[in-house]
């Protein structure tokens, strides 16, 4: 998901039971909605949050929604040895680890919401590990 969706994320649009976020058309980037999967480990972490009302925000901080989180995304990365990455740097991930993991493309474009194989491409990173895995299994 992108920072803004997450950051806007409201309690009604979270589905623990099924295992979904629900992204609303406005909630997009894309102006259209997405049905968003989770990992089990993610719904075990949401599980232990306090739950608010439906209109509430699910990411808090004293109490109030997070605005923002570049210093505390920054801050984490240092303390991991993590240089030279953003926050949307995790979208960049996310594509190319599907895809490695054998994940259709549809379905993959269909979870980060990319329209077009253009984006999918600009997204995805096929290293030459990957092409000689490809040839290896012909």
């Amino acid at each position: 998901m992108r920072r803004g969706e997450i950051l806007n994320l409201k309690w009604g649009q979270v589905d623990l039971k099924k295992g979904f976020f629900y992204l609303m058309p406005e909630d997009t980037k894309t102006n259209e909605g997405r049905d968003v999967p989770l990992k089990s480990e993610l719904v075990e972490m949401l599980k232990a949050l306090p739950r608010g009302l439906p209109m509430t925000p699910v990411f808090t901080y004293k109490g109030h929604s997070i605005a923002e989180m570049k210093r505390s995304f920054a801050t984490a990365c240092k303390r991991a040895g993590i240089k030279d990455f953003t926050f949307h740097d995790l979208r960049h991930t996310f594509n190319t680890n599907a895809y490695r993991a054998g994940v259709p493309i549809l379905t993959i474009m269909k979870i980060t919401g990319h329209e077009s194989m253009r984006m999918f491409r600009r997204y995805t990173t096929i290293s030459m590990d990957d092409l000689k895995e490809a040839v290896g299994k012909i």
